[in-house]
């Protein structure tokens, strides 16, 4: 087929498929399809906005979404074996794909054959990339009709107010709008950052001066950009920078809702808002993304929002490979056989409980997780360490049962549904080794090389 015939057919499609959605809304306005404005946080923690329980933080643009919308309170990315978890969330979440297949993708070993962008194209969209450019594989935001990175301090909510006004009254709409905020070094202008006093901050409920045990990952960027110990001070100026920059994430968003209002299209917009990934911040003693915690790298906030969307919320275990299904889902696009992910919608709409009965969350080769949404087991091959919570009763877990006699039945079972679900997911990783390495870990074993790389990464990322 020629590049001309073919770029007629698409376009034939997607006029055939509008004109479809059309009959199925009705005529007149309600005929056109819903937008979908993907707002997407930096290292953004399930609990960093204030319509998700957070006493400090002030986001009162976002929590008019999240108020009338649905949340999902155990969402999560899959994982990563890199770490910068952001790269293969991003990846999973614009392919719908697990995170061993989605690593293929993002090497173009195995392309998918519709992404999130392609499709929602394909099916009449105007379709926009606002944000980092280097937290997704290049091949996928250049399928977006613009990409736009403007910087660290670059203004993404023009970029976005920008193509509403010129691109609402020609098609619906398909944002996605992932910008750098609150990621470190936690950029705000200074009139926000004077919004919050350090020392009026809470500790988190599982504060600690530093993790006392190896994970594999005590060293990384992200955990050398306070200094060890961690003592109250710094963790909550850190909180502080943390809080500042996500207010001025939600103003920024503040424009983009006026300007769908001014557009008229407010009322018929589909929004989703969501982490790539969360955040330790002092919990356990760390700083980054590189563990499996609750409050840690994996667990994120998912809300939807928007025409048809009820307000409620579900402990349902999803993942953000699932928001791709279910966005096809809520706007009425077909959903390509590809994606792994399932679609959310039948929970959002009451129609079902639940889409799945266990979570896997993996990172590199040190670390691996199942939960059932009560009991979560962390498992550590390289140290030969198990971990075993009740995150019901402890959803700090501070508690560490798996060495108590009355659990050990109940471990080996999760060790062994953790072995199926590896294999489900096409992970290698064993989960034991043949020589475990020593599990214990304090600041005292840091080199001096390892001294001045953390003074240097705590003066760069606003530490």
């Amino acid at each position: 087929m020629s590049t001309i015939s073919r770029r007629s057919f698409l376009g034939s499609s997607s006029f055939a498929l509008s004109m479809a959605l059309a009959g199925v809304r009705g005529h007149g306005a309600a005929a056109r399809p819903p937008n979908v404005v993907f707002l997407l946080g930096d290292d953004l923690r399930p609990d960093g906005l204030a319509s998700l329980g957070n006493p400090v933080v002030h986001t009162p643009n976002i929590d008019s979404v999240v108020e009338r919308g649905y949340c999902f309170r155990r969402a999560y990315t899959m994982g990563s074996m890199v770490g910068a978890v952001c790269l293969p969330s991003r990846t999973m979440l614009l392919t719908g794909r697990s995170l061993f297949h989605a690593q293929n993708e993002a090497s173009g070993v195995d392309p998918a054959s519709y992404t999130f962008p392609k499709v929602m194209k394909n099916a009449g969209y105007a379709t926009l990339h606002a944000g980092k450019f280097g937290n997704s594989p290049k091949n996928i935001t250049a399928e977006f009709d613009e990409t736009v990175d403007p910087g660290q301090a670059g203004d993404v909510a023009a970029s976005v107010t920008d193509f509403i006004v010129r691109r609402a009254s020609q098609a619906p709409l398909f944002i996605y709008m992932a910008g750098r905020e609150p990621h470190d070094p936690q950029y705000a202008p200074d009139s926000y950052y004077a919004q919050y006093d350090p020392a009026k901050i809470p500790l988190p409920a599982s504060f600690a001066p530093y993790h006392p045990f190896d994970n594999g990952e005590m060293t990384v960027r992200d955990e050398m950009t306070l200094p060890f110990p961690r003592t109250p001070e710094t963790v909550r100026a850190k909180l502080a920078r943390y809080y500042a920059s996500i207010t001025y994430w939600d103003s920024e968003f503040g424009r983009v809702l006026q300007a769908l209002r001014d557009a008229g299209q407010y009322e018929n917009t589909i929004f989703i808002i969501a982490g790539d990934n969360g955040l330790s911040l002092g919990e356990h003693g760390l700083l980054g993304k590189q563990n499996l915690y609750e409050f840690g790298g994996m667990h994120v906030p998912l809300v939807f929002a928007g025409p048809g969307i009820p307000h409620g919320e579900t402990n349902a275990l999803a993942y953000l490979m699932d928001i791709f299904p279910t966005v096809c889902d809520l706007a009425g696009v077909p959903n390509p056989s590809k994606v792994e992910g399932e679609s959310l919608a039948g929970v959002i709409h009451g129609r079902k409980r639940d889409v799945r009965d266990w979570l896997y969350t993996a990172y590199r080769d040190g670390q691996r997780a199942i939960t059932d949404g009560r009991w979560k087991l962390i498992r550590y091959p390289l140290i030969d360490k198990t971990q075993l919570f009740d995150l019901r009763n402890d959803p700090h877990e501070a508690y560490d049962l798996a060495s108590l006699p009355k659990h050990a039945k109940r471990v080996r079972a999760m060790m062994e549904k953790l072995g199926e679900l590896q294999r489900q997911n096409d992970d290698p990783v064993p989960l034991n080794v043949a020589a475990p390495r020593p599990a214990d870990w304090s600041p005292d074993l840091l080199t001096p090389e390892q001294l001045q790389y953390q003074v240097e990464e705590t003066k760069r990322s606003g530490g």
